[in-house]
């Protein structure tokens, strides 16, 4: 049986934002940004609650962000401890990061700079890999 027709998403929300301006920045051209990706669950019956936190925070950028949005979704069977990771680090967090990579992208424009737009992610391949990674991004 095919594991995503028994998981129905339900709801997102942003569970934590903290965004603050690196007053130490030096605008010499471009600014690298490093991104960081974690992915936790908390499991209640058949309701799963995935977290999905995305943090900027590197000395050198010019600014730093700690964005934390929180998936729910519905399970029509039991999954193993496995299962579970397998689905929260590939397949939930790929319908949960369109909605945080347009809070990103919303509050780097308002806050005066260029809005950042985080690249599409295979979550599946990056989390085969490892349970936590790392990304570079360059702010223009």
């Amino acid at each position: 049986m095919n594991p995503l027709t028994e998981l129905t998403f339900v709801d997102f929300r942003i569970s934590k934002l903290n965004f603050s301006l690196n007053g130490q920045f030096n605008n010499q051209g471009q600014a690298k940004i490093r991104t960081e990706f974690k992915i936790r669950h908390e499991l209640g019956g058949q309701r799963l609650k995935v977290f999905l936190t995305i943090i900027f925070n590197d000395k050198t950028a010019p600014f730093s962000i700690d964005l934390e949005g929180a998936g729910l979704f519905e399970l029509g069977q039991t999954f193993s401890e496995d299962e579970l990771d397998n689905l929260c680090n590939s397949h939930c967090s790929m319908v949960m990061f369109p909605y945080l990579r347009e809070v990103i992208a919303d509050i780097t424009r308002r806050a005066g700079f260029p809005p950042l737009h985080i690249p599409q992610i295979n979550f599946a391949q990056v989390f085969n890999q490892q349970s936590t990674t790392e990304n570079v991004h360059t702010l223009h």
